[in-house]
């Protein structure tokens, strides 16, 4: 019997790079929970061998080298475009130009990544990310029913139907259903060079939107923003810009800020999401 061109282990690293767009081999190793990084790398350049991925891999001689960062080849995309029912040509042709994208670029998705795992470390066999991607592209989730008390997380890569998401373009969403109503969480990761130009133009477009746009629902809780940001001098540029425009919000659903650097995130990468102290700002404080 000949040999299948792709396994089962492989189309898994495939659909995560679809999900997350750059990853490292370190990252795509505990995502499949698997212990040795040996077998993981085997199946790496096996993908980039059948031009599936680009493995970026430069070892310099006498340092320490970081680990490989990979991403999809047109090859990889048309695999999956061509493996299911439903996809995203939208989003598909936004990743055709990831060969271009600079490395503030890559360290952010990596980032998206690493936040991930903290938040929800997957299971032996069960990387939930996966599994809900899955259901998108198999399914017509039009009339998708969110379960109980049980916390979900999208990249770009499957947005669900949300109005702010197409608005205000996080770089990665989630959201839990209680008997409350459901909570929509917002992750921005900043990146390191950002002026503060463009950081308050970016904050005054987000409360533009949240001011103007037709998005609440009896449906709807709370909405969280999560900002991962560079350093600390970005954290008190936000603690003194905030509450200002809290003030000035006249949404009727709570509004939090959540601010971490991320230093932060991984200083607590092997204990917990909820360890990371985070800065909070409230419009119920306002």
């Amino acid at each position: 019997m000949a040999k299948k061109l792709i396994t089962h282990k492989q189309h898994t690293i495939l659909l995560l790079l679809y999900i997350f767009r750059f990853l490292n081999s370190k990252q795509i190793q505990e995502f499949m929970n698997h212990t040795d990084h040996r077998r993981i790398n085997s199946w790496l350049k096996d993908l980039a061998k059948k031009g599936y991925i680009v493995r970026d891999y430069k070892p310099i001689y006498g340092q320490l080298t970081k680990p490989a960062v990979c991403y999809l080849t047109v090859k990889g995309r048309m695999y999956i475009k061509k493996s299911y029912t439903y996809y995203f040509p939208a989003y598909l042709k936004r990743i055709s130009r990831d060969n271009k994208n600079s490395k503030a670029f890559r360290i952010r998705c990596q980032i998206i990544a690493d936040w991930y795992l903290l938040r929800f470390p997957p299971q032996k066999n069960n990387i939930d990310i996966v599994n809900t991607l899955l259901t998108h592209l198999t399914t017509d989730t039009n009339e998708e029913k969110i379960p109980l008390n049980s916390v979900q997380f999208f990249t770009p890569a499957d947005f669900p139907t949300f109005t702010l998401l197409g608005k205000i373009k996080p770089d990665a969403y989630l959201r839990k259903k209680t008997t409350k109503g459901v909570t929509h969480g917002l992750l921005f990761v900043l990146d390191s060079y950002i002026s503060r130009l463009v950081l308050r133009y970016r904050l005054k477009s987000i409360f533009d939107i949240l001011d103007e746009e037709y998005w609440e629902d009896e449906s709807i809780a709370a909405l969280h923003l999560y900002v991962l940001c560079p350093n600390n001098q970005i954290i008190i540029y936000l603690k003194r810009a905030l509450p200002t425009q809290l003030e000035q919000f006249t949404g009727g659903k709570p509004l939090n800020f959540y601010l971490a650097t991320r230093n932060q995130l991984y200083s607590n990468k092997n204990v917990s999401s909820e360890n990371i102290q985070w800065v909070t700002l409230s419009s119920t404080d306002y």
